[in-house]
């Protein structure tokens, strides 16, 4: 499926990337426990504490794709929602992980940028439905630079 490319992935830190899933599953499996109370049970600090971890979430994608393209496919991505382009393009990741993977660093933008508007509701009954995708991306990069880390 991805030939042509094992040559290149020995630039690719696979030390760098098992941090970087580390972190990600990490911060999924805090935010999944916080969201089995029910919205209205959460306190403030719960509130936020699930935003941090969205960020830190989105961070750690954003730098593996960023990693990944820069150091296996030889491409210099803008943004982070450019190398997801550029992983969908040659079919790392599907079309549907490329979208909502697009949508959680929008996401994120708004947890650092724009914090006042986000409604924490909307965004705790989105995690309520679960990580699939990220955990598809994941799958799909490891298994792109070679493997289970």
């Amino acid at each position: 499926m991805f030939r042509g490319f094992g040559a290149s992935s020995l630039r690719v830190s696979k030390e760098y990337v098992s941090k970087l899933v580390s972190e990600a599953k990490s911060s999924m499996a805090f935010v999944s426990k916080i969201v089995e109370k029910p919205f209205e049970a959460l306190s403030e600090a719960e509130r936020y504490a699930i935003r941090y971890h969205l960020i830190a979430i989105a961070e750690a994608l954003a730098s593996i794709a960023l990693h990944v393209c820069r150091n296996l496919l030889d491409q210099r991505p803008e943004t982070p929602i450019h190398a997801f382009r550029l992983l969908a393009e040659r079919s790392v990741i599907s079309n549907e992980v490329f979208v909502e993977l697009s949508k959680f660093i929008r996401l994120r933008n708004l947890l650092v940028h724009r914090y006042w508007v986000v409604d924490d509701e909307k965004v705790y009954e989105s995690i309520k439905r679960d990580f699939k995708c990220v955990e598809e991306f994941l799958e799909n990069v490891l298994a792109f630079i070679g493997g289970g880390l």
